[in-house]
């Protein structure tokens, strides 16, 4: 239905990945954006001049958008997934209530886009030695992720009490599980390419088990049953000893051969001793830590 003259229409181009729309603001009667004054029914933060002054490429746009990953990424680690309205949101990052909706489309969205944001920076900036499928690299990315939650117990604490809480939501549940099986996925499939799974193992309910056995690692730790030095060791030993019983062959070996050496050295040690077989690259910049930004 057309919009009475004067009043904003707003086009709404979705980007997959939870990565937020675009947001235009057309007059009925013209193509081209029109100039809409703060004040005049809208806040400031959705006025446009120009569509290469606000559009979503646009590094204002860009800086607003970041602002409110990492004021949702502050809420989460300060009162959970589902305990911070959107209005308390509004009003730290500094933009209207629909901004956010125009943007990210519902809160379970924005949740999973802050999260996946977080993911995705802190990966890009991780330093590997090995090539992506390799044991190697799974055993540093657990490692990396070890590191970081020692950083961030709060923001931990809350994404695990979100997985295992029976009133969880499905579809934000099962988007935030795609992102977090993410570390695991590359090697199981690659041993599954390679015949070496057992034939009781399924490789996808072997990837969901080894998400489990992180989360309950997680859990016990922010529970204070597994001290701070001992996490990061828990969390590989568990993934590779889950893993044993599930391949055959020479990747078998392989674990039992890894395990060893880890059980005697640890698993920092042990990632810190791996030779540089990737070529170095700049690492990208550090995503802020939720419980950095709280302090």
């Amino acid at each position: 239905m057309p919009l009475p003259w004067g009043m904003p229409q707003v086009i709404l181009y979705r980007r997959t990945n939870f990565i937020a729309h675009e947001v235009i603001f057309y007059g009925k009667k013209t193509s081209k954006p029109l100039s809409i004054a703060p004040g005049a029914g809208m806040s400031e933060s959705m006025a446009t001049t120009h569509r290469d002054q606000d559009s979503y490429s646009s590094p204002a746009m860009q800086a607003r958008r970041q602002r409110i990953l990492e004021e949702t990424r502050t809420l989460i680690a300060e009162q959970g997934i589902d305990g911070f309205s959107m209005m308390e949101l509004c009003r730290r990052a500094d933009v209207a209530k629909q901004t956010l909706y125009y943007a990210f489309g519902n809160k379970n969205l924005l949740i999973a886009s802050a999260i996946r944001d977080f993911f995705e920076k802190y990966e890009s900036g991780i330093p590997y030695h090995s090539p992506s499928g390799t044991l190697e690299r799974m055993i540093e990315r657990i490692v990396a992720i070890g590191r970081r939650n020692l950083r961030i117990r709060n923001y931990v604490a809350a994404i695990v009490a979100f997985y295992y809480s029976s009133s969880t939501g499905s579809e934000l549940w099962t988007a935030l599980h795609d992102i977090m099986t993410l570390p695991q996925r590359p090697y199981v499939e690659a041993i599954a390419r390679a015949r070496q799974l057992q034939p009781w193992a399924d490789k996808q309910q072997l990837i969901d088990a080894l998400d489990g056995q992180r989360l309950s690692v997680s859990n016990e730790w922010i529970h204070g049953r597994i001290d701070d030095k001992d996490m990061i060791d828990r969390l590989v030993i568990g993934h590779l000893s889950y893993l044993l019983g599930s391949v055959r062959g020479t990747t078998r070996r392989t674990i039992e051969a890894t395990l060893r050496q880890i059980s005697e050295i640890g698993a920092e040690a042990y990632v810190d001793a791996l030779p540089d077989i990737l070529p170095k690259t700049t690492p990208a910049q550090k995503p802020v830590m939720p419980d950095e930004m709280a302090g």
